[in-house]
């Protein structure tokens, strides 16, 4: 990782303009501000892994990471996307444990680094914080159930059009999905052949077009049928 010489004033800006540090105090502004660090992290670099120790908590300023799980056999499952003003680490300070799943930049990111006995003296000086945090794991834990849910007892294709739903979603303003075989594979928990097949069989019904890294959704309620089940 680059860390990103950046003076304490515009990091101030930075941390009192998220959603989770608004409220607090000015000392602990301040004191996030002079000791936390903006950290430049190129696509595909791993942050931390399962088992490392959990030594600091992280804000995305921009791009995205994706947290994740390895199986058994080497594969890759993808369990949570954290986005620009998201905060992911943290659960494993509060907890004193080590990271129980890793992180890697899905995209180049713009990370915002808080040592672990800074985030958890001002989590203690600041009682709001607590609240704010404890809410915010409590909506992503919320988030994570249902992925989890999906993989359980979803068929392959159910998986897969839920995922490039969701993406399409997110992506809408610019009018395709841009995404690899891989990372769909990842975040649907499946094997790259599988999702190859099924794109595959999509494009020929005439759902999507696919192209390098990009998916153009041309029939959404048929995807949305697949994911409920009432299409194979």
């Amino acid at each position: 990782m680059k860390v990103r010489s950046e003076s304490a004033a515009e990091l101030l800006d930075f941390i009192r303009g998220l959603a989770l540090f608004c409220r607090i105090s000015e000392p602990s502004l301040d004191l996030l501000a002079r000791v936390c660090r903006l950290r430049r992290v190129p696509k595909g670099e791993i942050l931390f892994l399962p088992s490392d120790p959990g030594e600091c908590a992280y804000v995305v300023r921009s791009g995205s990471v994706s947290i994740m799980l390895n199986s058994p056999d080497g594969r890759e499952m993808v369990i949570d996307e954290v986005r620009a003003g998201e905060m992911f680490g943290e659960v494993e300070l509060l907890t004193r444990k080590a990271y129980c799943a890793g992180a890697r930049a899905r995209t180049s990111c713009e990370l915002l680094v808080i040592p672990s006995d800074i985030f958890l003296r001002v989590i203690d000086q600041e009682p709001r914080l607590a609240r704010l945090v404890l809410d915010f794991t409590a909506q992503r834990l919320h988030k994570s159930t249902g992925r989890q849910m999906a993989l359980a007892f979803m068929n392959a294709h159910a998986r897969l059009a839920r995922t490039l739903l969701a993406l399409e979603e997110e992506q809408r303003d610019i009018g395709y999905v841009t995404v690899s075989q891989d990372d769909l594979a990842a975040s649907s928990g499946l094997i790259r052949q599988t999702v190859a097949k099924a794109l595959g069989e999509w494009r020929r019904n005439g759902w999507l077009l696919t192209g390098r890294g990009r998916i153009v959704v041309l029939n959404r309620k048929a995807l949305e049928k697949v994911e409920t089940g009432l299409l194979v």
